[in-house]
């Protein structure tokens, strides 16, 4: 086994029984956090293709993936409002967005765990530290506060360095939802400027 490794497996062990409660939480953590990546960056529902909008308003069978999805849905049947499109943009966002929303909340409620987490390890490698102390001032005694403080030090690291990753990344998947959201407002307001542009302006 590589040496780093070695390191990492001994630190795990020194930090106590909180590890494998931090272990868990990281491992849900980034499994969210990659799926909730995957989720906003996949398919077209964007502004890359900005520039072919209009065309594919003129013919939304020209358009693929989400977009395509989006523009089919909201252009199909024979007569068309203004209402009827409000509404089915409406659903889309709804849709879309609270689907981004719902993974947002898990990676967020997990970042948030990690260093509460990490700061019960703290409070129990202090009470660790206390029951060394009560054994007196001899190598036993002295041993046992070592150990605490290795504890308490080494899970409030752990915490902290778990849930900072996975903030950014959170920041990430909501700039990323935020265009997305952008991007279907333009396309609803370019959808209605062009196809009902006498009822838009009188």
């Amino acid at each position: 086994m590589p040496q780093i490794l070695q390191d990492g497996w001994k630190l795990f062990l020194e930090g106590g029984a909180i590890m494998y409660m931090l272990g868990g939480v990281a491992c849900i953590l980034y499994a969210s956090a990659i799926a909730a990546l995957a989720y906003v960056n996949q398919g077209n529902l964007n502004e890359k293709e900005q520039k072919r909008w209009e065309d594919y308003i003129r013919d939304p069978e020209l358009a693929d993936g989400r977009l395509g999805e989006a523009l089919r849905y909201v252009l199909h049947g024979p007569r068309l409002t203004i209402k009827t499109v409000s509404r089915r943009f409406d659903e889309i966002k709804l849709n879309v967005l609270s689907a981004i929303d719902r993974r947002l909340l898990v990676l967020n409620t997990l970042v948030a765990a990690a260093p509460l987490a990490g700061l019960l390890g703290t409070v129990m490698g202090m009470l660790a530290m206390f029951s060394g102390l009560s054994h007196g001032k001899g190598p036993a005694g002295m041993q046992k506060v070592a150990a605490g403080m290795q504890e308490a030090l080494i899970t409030t690291q752990t915490g902290l360095t778990i849930a900072l990753p996975g903030l950014f990344i959170g920041l990430i998947i909501k700039s990323k939802r935020d265009r997305i959201k952008g991007a279907l407002v333009r396309l609803e307001s370019l959808i209605l400027s062009s196809r009902f542009q006498r009822e838009t302006n009188p």
